[in-house]
C-alpha cells in the first residue's frame, strides 16, 4: 500500500539563486542550508517520487488560459531561471495515477506536456533536490489571479492526492513550494508582515493547521502569504500534524520560511530534524 511518507514547505526566492547585494548573504545562506536539510531528510526516508507543489508567477501559461490547479505529465520536468536549466524525471505512472484519480474525484485538472516550470520549482531543485535521482510529478496552484481557489479546496486536493497515493504501491513525499510574506510588484513590497508569520509558524509547530484553512483569500493577501495555498495542498495530503521550524529569515521585502513535517524512513522510524 502507498503512502505519504513526508511533508515538507518551502521558499523559493529567486533571490536565493540571484543573490543580491541589498539581501544579507548570511539570511540567504540559513535558507538554503534549511532547504540541504530538507534534503538530507529525503535521503532518510527514500520515496519512490515527490510531488512538488508549487505555483505559477506567469512563466509557465500565460492570461490566455490561468488554470487553478495544474500538473505536469510529460517525461521530464523542465524549469528555468535565467541562465539556469533543469530537467527531472516524471514518475509519469504516479502522475498519470493522480490525474485520473483526481478526475474521479472531482478536480478538473489541467495538465500539460510542454510546461516549462519557473523559479517556484527551479529553487527546489536546485538546494533540496539537487542531484538526488529522485522522480517528481510537478503540480501548480494558482495563487496571484482571482479568482483562487479557496484553502480549504486546497487541503482537499491534498486530501485527494493522499487517498490515491494509499492505493498505489509509492512512498511518496509531499513538497510545498511557496511563501511567506510578500507583496511583489506593488507598493507594499519593503514591508512584509512578519507578525503574521511568526503566528502561521506557531500554528504550525502546535499542529493546529486548521487555524490557516480557516483564513479567506481576503486575508491572506492583506498579510501577503497567498502563496502559502501551495502549503495549503501539502496540509491537506498529511494531515493535522505538527510542523518544526527549520529557518525564518525576514528579510527586508520577503519572510522566508523553511519547515519539516512529517517524515518516515522505510522501517517506519520517524526521523526527527
Amino acid at each position: 500500500m502507498g503512502k505519504i511518507v513526508a511533508g515538507m514547505a518551502t521558499v523559493h526566492a529567486p533571490q536565493l539563486i540571484t543573490r543580491p547585494p541589498d539581501n544579507p548573504a548570511e539570511m540567504l545562506d540559513a535558507s538554503i542550508a534549511a532547504m540541504r536539510r530538507l534534503g538530507k531528510t529525503l535521503d532518510e526516508v527514500r520515496p519512490d517520487a515527490i510531488v512538488l507543489i508549487g505555483i505559477d508567477h506567469v512563466e509557465a501559461f500565460s492570461l490566455e488560459a490561468i488554470p487553478t490547479f495544474a500538473m505536469v505529465i510529460s517525461e521530464r520536468a523542465t524549469a528555468e531561471f535565467g541562465p539556469r536549466k533543469y530537467s527531472l524525471p516524471i514518475h509519469q505512472p504516479l502522475a498519470l495515477g493522480l490525474l485520473d484519480g483526481l478526475l474521479e474525484r472531482g478536480f478538473d485538472m489541467t495538465f500539460s506536456q510542454k510546461a516549462i516550470l519557473g523559479h517556484a520549482f527551479a529553487v527546489p531543485f536546485e538546494y533540496i533536490l539537487e542531484d538526488r535521482a529522485i522522480p517528481v510529478v510537478p503540480f501548480l496552484v494558482n495563487v496571484y489571479l482571482p479568482p483562487l481557489p479557496r484553502p480549504r479546496r486546497c487541503a482537499a486536493l491534498g486530501a485527494a492526492i493522499a487517498d490515491i497515493v494509499r492505493q498505489r504501491d509509492e512512498r511518496v513525499a509531499v513538497i510545498a513550494s511557496g511563501g511567506m510574506s510578500h507583496y511583489p510588484g506593488t507598493e507594499k513590497y519593503p514591508h512584509p508582515e512578519y507578525d503574521f508569520d511568526r503566528w502561521a509558524i506557531e500554528r504550525m509547530e502546535e499542529g493546529d493547521l486548521e487555524a490557516l484553512l480557516d483564513l479567506t483569500l481576503d486575508q491572506l493577501d492583506e498579510v501577503g502569504n497567498g502563496e502559502l495555498l501551495a502549503w495549503f495542498v501539502m496540509f491537506g495530503a498529511i494531515g493535522n500534524c505538527r510542523g518544526t521550524l527549520l529557518s525564518y529569515q525576514p528579510l527586508w521585502h520577503h519572510g522566508h520560511g523553511v519547515l519539516q513535517f512529517k517524515a518516515e524512513a522505510p522501517d517506519g522510524r520517524a526521523i526527527i530534524p
